[in-house]
């Protein structure tokens, strides 16, 4: 087969979930297949091959325009132009990872990806441009047209049904691996413990304003408090507003590389994932390969991924999220039970198997 894969959403070099997802799905594809042929394609005014050409298997090719996206997307749209097999030559099966707009053959087998349908659910986290730019898009429009639809998650096939109508048949669920952190112990990296990890984007969804709620009243029940990082992609939050009296205490760290990402995880006491709502949720399950205790939100996709081993909190109750801070702090028996539990849940999420279930896909779409 000749598969094309859209990695458009590869090009600003961030590291949220969705760039964590097609980074480390299609490095287990292209180890575990050298038969079929894959043509990789970006468009963008600026160059990005940095960002994009990051794998370099003997079957893998890339096809990178240089025309403005603006002027791409609205002809891609308004005049299904130019379609995509004038750059990649004929295909077997088109791949989007992260759907973006796409003039494809009436006849291509496709498959789409869907992440989570946080801006149907809870629009008001999201700017005007944001909506705006979902609208254009037009997901719904996508999921109706794919041949099939990989969930990341139950919720998000749930979502998916009860939203768009899609015929629970047409979706299959793949949960993704365990992010791209290295486990802890395999280089040189501090593991000092000593500060509460928070990994999120910086966007209201991801309830920042709680957690750094939660801290303070952390702070003024422990005898020997950790510091706080906050670390992630920048998002639309200009500047996150750490209150004064905590600044001393807490870290904010901006667009951070995997090497940063990697040593945050593993030097880490415990994660604090306090979101509204997550499609999925990749840092719970990079912080559990690394054997730390997760307090996570009762929302969404969290009860299903980490029913095993998270340490539930309600998101919108900062009281309730220092309380778990502070007993971790106090138990070492609670907190090597929660650690050992993490790291056992994480060994049932492999890349390896989220991409045989993939190319069991694409084999079944291009029959």
């Amino acid at each position: 087969m000749r598969i094309g894969i859209d990695i458009r959403a590869l090009m600003e070099g961030k590291t949220t979930g969705v760039e964590v997802y097609i980074r480390g799905l299609l490095r287990a594809i292209f180890l575990a297949d050298r038969v079929n042929q894959y043509v990789l394609f970006a468009n963008s005014f600026t160059d990005v091959r940095s960002k994009v050409q990051l794998f370099s298997a003997s079957n893998v090719r890339y096809k990178i325009s240089r025309v403005p996206n603006k002027l791409y997307l609205s002809s891609q749209k308004l005049f299904g132009f130019p379609g995509l097999e004038t750059m990649t030559g004929k295909l077997d099966v088109f791949f989007s990872p992260h759907w973006r707009t796409t003039a494809l053959r009436r006849d291509l087998p496709s498959v789409v990806t869907f992440h989570d349908l946080s801006f149907e659910l809870v629009p008001e986290f999201f700017t005007i441009r944001q909506r705006y730019w979902h609208r254009f898009m037009n997901f719904r429009k996508a999921a109706s047209l794919a041949t099939r639809i990989i969930a990341v998650s139950e919720s998000t096939k749930k979502d998916l049904r009860d939203l768009y109508a899609v015929d629970e048949e047409k979706i299959t669920v793949v949960y993704p691996g365990p992010g791209l952190v290295a486990e802890r112990g395999k280089e040189g990296t501090d593991s000092s413990k000593d500060f509460f990890l928070c990994f999120a984007t910086q966007e209201p969804r991801k309830n920042l304003d709680g957690v750094l709620a939660a801290y303070e009243l952390y702070r003024k029940g422990s005898f020997s408090p950790r510091r706080l990082v906050i670390a992630g992609s920048r998002g639309w939050i200009s500047r996150l507003p750490v209150p004064p009296n905590l600044r001393p205490y807490v870290e904010v760290r901006n667009d951070v590389s995997e090497q940063e990402k990697t040593r945050l995880f593993h030097g880490a006491f415990a994660l604090i994932f306090a979101s509204f709502y997550e499609g999925f949720g990749f840092p719970a399950l990079e912080a559990a390969r690394n054997g730390l205790p997760i307090m996570m939100s009762r929302v969404a996709s969290l009860q299903e991924i980490g029913r095993d081993f998270g340490i539930f909190i309600n998101p919108f109750r900062p009281a309730q999220i220092a309380q778990g801070m502070l007993g971790l702090e106090n138990d070492s028996s609670l907190y090597e039970d929660y650690a050992r539990k993490a790291r056992r849940a994480a060994e049932s999420f492999s890349w390896e198997r989220a991409a045989l279930q993939t190319l069991k896909i694409f084999s079944e779409v291009a029959r």
